[in-house]
């Protein structure tokens, strides 16, 4: 892995992010979230593969406009080319070897076959709980930065795939887990990844599609159909079944196994990020309790 600063970044650019509030001073918030970003930053090196390149405290103001929009940690990683956040290919070879670093981003080294996937961290630097509005303003300004990345410098790759960490001292606004709930990635592909530590409610951190199993969803059709895709398989050899059923019946499982694929890829990197950010101690590797009564009485001063 390697760690690169804003001015030896070859992949990330300028933009006109929206202005982010703050309480206080910027120093005493990163001494607050500094210790847990690096524990993130040291764990990610040993838990993903060779194709990494992480960045600190990137800036993304033009002419460095002081009020811009700073990513606390950002993550960008190679992954083998996947259909929509998922492919057999991608799953099957997580822990392959990919290519060396120094290769990742060279202009003459074709990307078709690969994505490109940017995680970014961003913290939240007020003393009330993260917002829902600021989630969805942030979430889409970063799918279009992605997508303008992929236009403008990084054209090489399949595709740009954004992910985003919100890290709140303060916690979440409450609306914000109805909208993880309600807004799945991997079932629509207008929804980005999202993850939100601590946990709220000490346990929904994350709005990654995971389904029930092929086996359920197989013995549902049977009782509503009264038959399965094997049962439609066995007739249609002898010529007894309806054909337009089974194109239905072809149709519907077609999507299931998609599903799954995108199920198991996503339950895998869950997996992942949950012990990369410590899901289950994230409160107390942060010191909430402390760390809000210290924030608080530095802003009131």
């Amino acid at each position: 892995m390697t760690i690169q600063t804003e001015s030896q970044s070859n992949i990330l650019r300028n933009y006109p992010f929206s202005l982010f509030d703050m309480d206080g001073l910027l120093v005493n918030w990163q001494k607050i979230y500094k210790p847990y970003i690096d524990l993130i930053e040291s764990k990610i090196s040993t838990s993903k593969n060779e194709s990494i390149i992480t960045f600190r405290n990137h800036n993304f103001a033009f002419n460095n406009a002081l009020q811009q929009r700073i990513a606390d940690l950002i993550i960008s990683e190679l992954e083998e080319k996947i259909s929509d956040p998922v492919s057999n290919s991608s799953r099957n070879d997580v822990n392959k070897p990919k290519e060396k670093i120094e290769d990742q981003y060279s202009d003459g080294v074709e990307k078709e076959n690969y994505n490109l996937k940017i995680t970014f961290v961003f913290t939240n630097k007020k003393i009330q709980p993260l917002k829902l509005i600021q989630i969805l303003k942030l979430s889409d300004e970063v799918k279009k930065y992605t997508q303008l990345l992929h236009k403008k410098e990084l054209k090489q790759y399949s595709k740009i795939i954004p992910q985003i960490i919100f890290i709140s001292l303060f916690g979440f606004e409450t609306s914000i887990g109805d909208y993880l709930r309600n807004n799945l990635f991997g079932k629509l592909n207008k929804n980005i990844s999202i993850i939100v530590v601590p946990p709220i409610d000490n346990k929904l951190w994350n709005n990654c599609f995971v389904e029930d199993s092929t086996e359920v969803n197989n013995n549902f059709k049977k009782d509503k159909w009264g038959l399965n895709l094997d049962n439609y398989k066995t007739l249609r050899k002898s010529g007894a079944a309806n054909q337009q059923q089974v194109i239905k019946m072809e149709s519907f499982y077609r999507d299931l196994r998609e599903s799954k694929e995108i199920s198991e890829y996503n339950y895998q990197q869950l997996n992942i990020w949950s012990d990369v950010l410590s899901i289950k101690n994230s409160s107390t590797l942060l010191d909430v309790r402390n760390s809000r009564k210290i924030m608080n009485e530095l802003v009131i001063e």
